[in-house]
């Protein structure tokens, strides 16, 4: 059964980029789910990559670029963003760039 908080399109894969356009790795799910939390947007995240997982839990406040590896293309454009460790997955959530329009083409 799908996670009511999901949104539709279903998890896929994205590569994450720092404010400085550096590549910080490669998750092979990425989730964007229905905030809770008042124009935030919320996205979990499943990595193998251990570089990627510690710079995600590291972030607070910090841009980030998230470009989606499936056929859709898109992504997310964070004007700020911080993350957590949330059991085997890490929770990014945070404000879009002005323009941004999440989950579509950054």
């Amino acid at each position: 059964m799908n996670d009511p908080f999901e949104l539709p399109g279903g998890p896929a894969g994205a590569r994450f980029f720092d404010g400085k356009k550096r590549d910080l790795g490669w998750a092979m799910k990425v989730a964007q789910r229905k905030s809770l939390l008042g124009g935030l947007t919320v996205l979990d995240v499943t990595t193998r990559e251990p570089a990627l997982a510690l710079s995600l839990t590291m972030l607070d406040h910090g841009r980030l670029l998230v470009k989606r590896g499936d056929a859709a293309g898109g992504g997310w454009d964070f004007a700020w963003a911080s993350g957590y460790a949330n059991g085997p997955e890490i929770r990014i959530q945070g404000v879009l760039a002005p323009g941004s329009g999440g989950g579509g083409a950054p």
